[in-house]
């Protein structure tokens, strides 16, 4: 008892302060690695299904178009659902709505993710219709389950950050955690999976299902963590609980908000952008050019972002978080709009400083973005609700992202067939039928005109509309402190009764 006691003093301590314990960060962060894992994988499932699998095309549009819907829809439902949850953690003698979702759908979402690739051998490459119809099931299904997991625990995972504290800093250098432990994910899970797949035989695919169960095993135990070393701020679970519509209503009531939906739709396109685009624009923009060298090129884009990561936390830290994502955007328009003309003249050294200047600025999003979307529930607690609805945040946060990213996954496509580069069975590959030039124009608008021009209108957004500035930061965190600290009053005096 004396241990417990003793336990909820520092737990109080810390909340008054503010500050959040090594411990939490580091769980925190931890809890990055899975999700970030299972999505790299993820990228792989059209060559799993259509190149190994002989998934025909149809059933493959047919399945995505259904998912796309449910992928929208069950992010806002599942995130109201979340913010009006109200369990009573009798081990540690407190109320919870967002832990409880990592700790038991941890297992739930491993499992799901893990299905996704174990769809019966027996049904590989039989063109059968009965057959066909049995292997879109299981694509559909598995994907659905897979994303309703992944909308239930990251939904979770995302809105616990914001209630770990009101200290600006403390949040940037908790998602300062999450970028650490997110980079080793990245690599493993984005690059592995393609080299399993890249070309799939029976040996490689073996491979490749054996790193889904270390992967989905390894995943769970991030989260367990988390759920054991983290703790919730009981005060701020509301009473009442608030419907779907009504909470839609209030969050479109927010300016920040709205301006926040605007700004996650645009960096999650220009990341995808990027990443769809980059395998092509290296086969057919820089492997052509004379004299191209790949380790030259990529030398000063990184270290350009190892400072990003400095700079970042120094413009946030000595300016406002307003002011770090308007450099991140200014710079990387500049940066993609040089990048285009060093395209346009066939130099692979001005393209690389282009890529110097994108660099500068990439870290802001991953540093930031957390962050801010913590000042948006911030602002909704102290203007909007007078709640904090973190879990309903974010749902309803990925209204313009999710649309964003199919049109990120379809414009590279589009483009590349427009100007002749596709897909012909004769050489086994794409071919530039309009001619190598008009590829590389292709390639150049995809990669960096089109990211370019979104991250300008961007800027602009962001600096004419976002109304949190510095000022009102810290206008907003003085009172808030002060509603916290009155409520953790309320909250202490009414479970003592208890």
């Amino acid at each position: 008892m004396t241990d417990n006691n003793s336990e909820r003093v520092e737990i109080t301590n810390h909340r008054t302060s503010g500050i959040v314990p090594l411990k939490e960060k580091l769980a925190y962060g931890l809890g990055q690695m899975p999700g970030t894992f299972y999505a790299g994988v993820m990228g792989v499932i059209q060559s799993f299904y259509y190149a190994w699998m002989g998934l025909q095309w149809g059933w493959i549009v047919i399945a995505q178009i259904i998912y796309a819907i449910w992928n929208m829809v069950n992010d806002p439902v599942f995130g109201n659902r979340i913010n009006n949850t109200h369990y009573y953690n009798k081990k540690k003698g407190e109320y919870q709505r967002y832990i409880p979702y990592i700790k038991y759908g941890a297992p739930i979402f491993s499992v799901a993710f893990a299905l996704v690739f174990f769809p019966p051998g027996a049904w590989k490459g039989n063109q059968d219709v009965t057959i066909q119809v049995w292997l879109f099931v299981w694509y559909l299904v598995s994907q659905i389950a897979f994303d309703t997991m992944y909308t239930i625990v990251l939904c979770a995972y995302v809105a616990l950050a914001p209630q770990m504290t009101l200290d600006q800093r403390e949040r940037e250098k908790i998602q300062l955690y999450c970028t650490i432990f997110g980079l080793p994910a990245i690599l493993i899970g984005f690059i592995l999976p393609v080299a399993f797949l890249v070309n799939p035989t029976a040996e490689s695919v073996a491979q490749f299902q054996i790193l889904v169960i270390i992967i989905a095993i390894v995943g769970v135990f991030p989260y367990l963590i988390l759920s054991k070393l983290v703790h919730e701020h009981a005060e701020n679970i509301p009473e009442e609980q608030t419907s779907l519509k009504e909470g839609l209503k209030l969050a479109f009531k927010n300016p920040s908000f709205i301006q926040y939906v605007i700004y996650d739709g645009i960096s999650v396109f220009i990341l995808n952008m990027l990443i769809v685009s980059l395998p092509f624009y290296l086969a057919w923009v820089l492997l052509p050019l004379p004299g191209f060298n790949m380790l030259l090129f990529w030398i000063g884009p990184i270290i350009c972002l190892l400072f990003s990561v400095y700079i970042e936390l120094k413009i946030a830290e000595k300016i406002s978080t307003k002011a770090a994502l308007s450099y991140t955007l200014g710079v990387l328009s500049i940066g993609f709009f040089v990048t285009f003309i060093g395209g346009l003249m066939g130099n692979w050294i001005f393209i690389s400083f282009g890529f110097c200047i994108v660099f500068l600025a990439f870290a802001g999003d991953f540093i930031h973005h957390n962050p801010m979307r913590a000042d948006t529930i911030d602002y909704d607690y102290w203007k909007i609700s007078g709640e904090r609805r973190e879990g309903l945040y974010a749902g309803i946060g990925a209204l313009f992202s999710k649309p964003m990213i199919s049109v990120a996954l379809a414009v590279p496509t589009v483009l590349m067939t427009a100007y002749g580069l596709v897909y012909m069975k004769s050489v086994g590959g794409l071919f530039p039928t309009s001619g190598e030039d008009m590829a590389m124009i292709a390639l150049n608008i995809s990669m960096a005109l089109i990211p370019g021009i979104t991250a300008l209108v961007g800027f602009i957004i962001w600096v004419k509309f976002y109304p949190l500035t510095k000022d009102v930061v810290i206008e907003m965190k003085k009172e808030l402190q002060i509603i916290q600290d009155q409520k953790r009053k309320e909250y202490e005096k009414k479970r003592k009764e208890f």
